[in-house]
């Protein structure tokens, strides 16, 4: 069952999320963690048409320089990927991240497909192969994965 986190109420998500829409890229995952005295994050990004490592690396230079202001001077590690083929959501606040892209969806042990048309914080509107618009409460899917 997916639940709905979203990272609004994360002050390292509002540092990071400015820089980032400047180069239409959308946060997926933001983890971070203090590891031997370093801060170490890691993000995963998407962009529609999917987001390369040069375009990984300008973001990263971009936004290193407003973490260590935030993080005051500590010393810190960023990661950044892309969501990959076929992801796993592993959160409901990807379905709006993911808006127009095409899903399977594990409901009922059933497998289905569609594109997310619009998600919420607690379901997700999917357009279904034969042209019908439903909503799915994020309590009802199993699993969920990029097709």
């Amino acid at each position: 069952m997916l639940k709905y986190n979203s990272y609004e109420e994360n002050e390292l998500f509002s540092v990071i999320k400015p820089v980032c829409d400047g180069y239409d890229a959308s946060i997926v995952r933001l983890s971070s963690a203090v590891i031997n005295k370093t801060l170490q994050i890691n993000l995963v990004l998407y962009q529609k048409g999917g987001i390369g490592i040069d375009q990984c690396g300008t973001i990263s230079r971009a936004v290193m320089p407003r973490i260590e202001v935030w993080a005051e001077n500590r010393d810190v590690s960023l990661e950044i990927s892309s969501p990959g083929i076929g992801r796993i959501l592993k959160d409901a606040y990807e379905f709006q991240v993911f808006a127009g892209e095409k899903i399977q969806l594990l409901i009922d042990s059933q497998w289905l497909t569609g594109d997310i048309v619009e998600a919420g914080t607690e379901s997700v509107d999917i357009k279904t192969e034969n042209g019908e618009t439903v909503k799915y409460m994020f309590d009802s899917i199993q699993k969920a994965k990029l097709y």
